[in-house]
């Protein structure tokens, strides 16, 4: 079972050995931060460490950054390709319509003068979100044996979503963009941890449960998260 540790808005993969007498820290290729340690090492020990190690987290994320290949945004013309949950559709721009921004189940429409054009997408998304997530929630809620007093999609940067106090989730808008599965992953984790406010064996035991193939799914999120997360980030 993956153990993780969230420390200063860093989510760190712990990897314990009863070989190992010392502790040690890598950034691998996709910037995934992994910790080894003994296995007997205590959280408070683990924190500790991890604390006095922070500004060299950021130095080699920040040259990871400088080094990566950059990722550039929509620049809504007509012919460009916007994701809805898994499935790419085309843009169109026309001269007249009622609405801003229109989806009819075969492409995107977008009123010229409908400028920014990003701040009308991401209302598309946070409107459609809403009803297609509330669905998701209360089908994955008998599965995780969560359910939340109330379901929220907004903006919330980098993360795909948060639990937060009382009940009550958040889900990012730009989760839309996902297929379905993935998304149901983020959705089944943030409702876990509405029973398990960490990263333990006990959160990870209750999502293997919830979703078996949890480790697939994140995998797969993983490796393509920067290219539905740079959407949006200007407005």
């Amino acid at each position: 079972m993956t153990e993780t540790l969230q420390l200063a808005g860093l989510e760190f993969e712990v990897r314990r050995s009863d070989r190992r007498t010392t502790f040690g820290l890598t950034v691998d290729r996709s910037g995934e931060l992994v910790v080894h340690v003994p296995s007997n090492t205590s959280g408070d020990e683990l924190s500790g460490w991890i604390n006095k190690k922070l500004l060299w987290v950021h130095r080699k994320l920040a040259l990871k950054e400088q080094t990566a290949p950059k990722l550039l945004g929509p620049e809504y013309v007509s012919g460009e390709a916007f994701s809805y949950l898994g499935r790419r559709y085309r843009l169109k721009l026309v001269e007249r319509q009622e609405h801003p921004l229109h989806f009819d189940g075969a492409r995107f429409t977008l009123r010229r003068d409908a400028r920014p054009a990003e701040r009308h997408f991401r209302h598309w998304y946070i409107s459609a979100g809403c009803d297609w997530v509330a669905r998701r929630v209360e089908a994955l809620s008998a599965r995780t044996a969560s359910r939340p007093c109330r379901v929220e999609v907004r903006d919330l940067g980098f993360r795909w979503g948060s639990c937060g106090r009382n009940g009550v989730v958040y889900f990012n808008w730009k989760l839309l963009q996902l297929p379905v599965r993935l998304a149901d992953y983020v959705i089944a984790h943030e409702l876990v941890h509405l029973r398990e406010g960490h990263h333990g064996p006990e959160f990870w035991a209750a999502l293997s449960r919830a979703m078996p193939d949890w480790q697939k799914r994140k995998d797969a999120l993983a490796s393509g998260a920067k290219e539905y997360l740079v959407f949006g980030l200007s407005v």
